[in-house]
């Protein structure tokens, strides 16, 4: 049947490949879309789109009960007990009961909230619209994550794609018609709806083929376990939303909506470091999660490793090709209007290259069912955050906003090594040198190209920063996956 077809599960090398194909077409229609919202809805209205898309996230937060979040972790061990069907019927009730009852608190409390978000009550219409696009968010990540925890990365990249493609079609449409946030808004909503609507009959009918996981869940406090677990990403997420947004949401107190427009498309730039940077995380976490279960914890931490590594330093490749080239992609795709970005991109590429060490160490929480820690640590960066924003804006405008932001991300990163240190995840002294590469980006573009050149010469050199062993994995890797691309082309 084409439902085991399609559901049938990856290796990391193919979940690896799957993932960096979506990414690098979203790439592509992410940039289009971007040019297109940014130039034909300008500075200003561009921040208010930018504030709405924060509203959103951190609602879905709230709705979700982290519960999603727990697929990962648990899936394969349901899966391997027979209770598939069981786990997921009982989750997916308490994710659909808090998604609709956060889009009716949303939905009514509209006017308090856009005091709060934008310091007006004028955008109530558009914190409406968002409102209704909780539900439909909720049940998508939901079905996302599903999917990732049963490891069809495939289905899980053509369905993150589809609401993404159908947003940015539908979204520029709108937006060369309707040149106002709202649009943008508006066609989000669409898409959620849309896709949760086909992807959930296709899981449906892959569910109804599996007699053999209907097993009834037998162990006692099963919603406690799972809160239990799930409690720490509702409030993680929440910090790190309100993490990010910190910037934003202060430059347009001190500042204005138009400073938000700008400092988002610098945000945006360099963004493109980490849409790349979170395939590492997304693939490897229900792969260790499979590895530890089988109880091979040193095969785990070689795995981390190994992947922070490799991810920093094709990343840190990537991230000066752009620090390199920016006033032209500026120039070029944004318009006059949005130079005044060009200063703070090097410092954002700092703070999204440490997002992406971010993503694959923070899952060693879950390994440990200890997921309090990136709570404890988020909220640590958050204060950080809050008062050097508060201090450092006035002041510095747009640059004091992006290195308050960069500073406190790179506490939060400190603390959780430190931390998960102590919890026996050992990463290595070379593993770290490596870690801290992208502040290369505090220089000129001229001083970050010479020193990345004197580390590629040493990693080529020596066996320090990258083992012999390390880099004979990475060949037979790339050996492997060359040799299934040619596979697949003489089919």
């Amino acid at each position: 049947m084409w439902t085991t077809r399609i559901f049938k599960k990856e290796s990391i090398g193919q979940s690896a490949g799957i993932m960096l194909f979506f990414t690098v077409l979203q790439r592509i229609l992410q940039t289009g879309r971007g040019i297109v919202f940014a130039r034909v809805l300008g500075p200003a209205e561009y921040g208010v789109y930018t504030l709405a898309f924060f509203f959103i996230p951190l609602a879905v937060t709230i709705a979700r009960l982290g519960i999603p979040s727990c697929f990962s972790r648990y899936i394969p061990q349901y899966e391997k007990k027979g209770n598939l069907k069981q786990f997921l019927k009982r989750t997916y009730l308490l994710i659909l009961s808090g998604g609709i009852l956060a889009t009716l608190i949303c939905f009514f409390n509209a006017q308090r909230l856009s005091n709060i978000i934008f310091d007006s009550p004028l955008y109530r219409n558009i914190i409406m619209l968002s409102s209704l696009t909780i539900f439909p968010y909720v049940l998508y990540e939901s079905l996302h994550e599903s999917f990732a925890g049963l490891r069809v990365f495939k289905l899980a990249s053509i369905l993150h794609f589809s609401q993404f493609f159908i947003f940015t079609a539908l979204g520029i449409l709108l937006v060369i018609f309707y040149p106002e946030a709202k649009s943008p808004v508006a066609a989000n909503l669409f898409s959620f709806l849309l896709v949760i609507l086909i992807f959930s009959v296709i899981f449906q009918k892959y569910l109804g083929r599996l007699d053999s996981q209907n097993l009834h869940i037998e162990e006692d406090g099963f919603y406690g376990k799972i809160f239990k677990f799930s409690i720490f990403f509702v409030f993680a997420p929440i910090i790190n939303t309100i993490f990010n947004y910190t910037d934003r949401w202060m430059i347009a107190r001190f500042a204005s909506l138009s400073a938000v427009g700008i400092y988002s498309i610098a945000l945006n730039i360099s963004g493109v470091i980490f849409l790349f940077g979170m395939i590492a995380g997304s693939v490897l976490l229900p792969n260790i999660s499979h590895i530890w279960e089988e109880g091979d914890k040193n095969k785990v931490i070689y795995l981390v490793n190994f992947a922070l590594k490799i991810n920093t330093l094709f990343l840190l490749f990537g991230a000066l090709v752009l620090y390199l080239f920016k006033r032209p992609i500026v120039s070029l795709l944004y318009g006059g209007e949005y130079m005044l970005s060009l200063p703070i991109v090097g410092m954002l590429l700092i703070f999204w290259l440490a997002h992406a060490v971010y993503w694959i160490i923070a899952g060693y929480a879950q390994l440990i069912e200890k997921t309090y820690i990136p709570l404890v640590c988020g909220a640590i960066g958050l204060i950080s955050n809050v008062v050097l924003n508060y201090i450092f804006i006035p002041k510095y405008e747009l640059m004091g906003a992006a290195v308050a932001t960069t500073i406190s991300f790179g506490l939060i990163l400190v603390a959780m090594h430190l931390w998960f240190k102590k919890e026996g995840l050992k990463i290595k002294t070379s593993t770290v040198s490596i870690c801290i590469l992208p502040l290369i980006f505090v220089f000129n573009a001229f001083i970050a190209a010479f020193l990345f050149v004197i580390v590629l010469s040493l990693i080529l050199g020596t066996n320090f920063i990258i083992t012999q062993d390390e880099k004979e994995t990475l060949r037979r890797q790339l050996k492997k996956g060359l040799a299934k691309i040619k596979m697949g082309k003489s089919r």
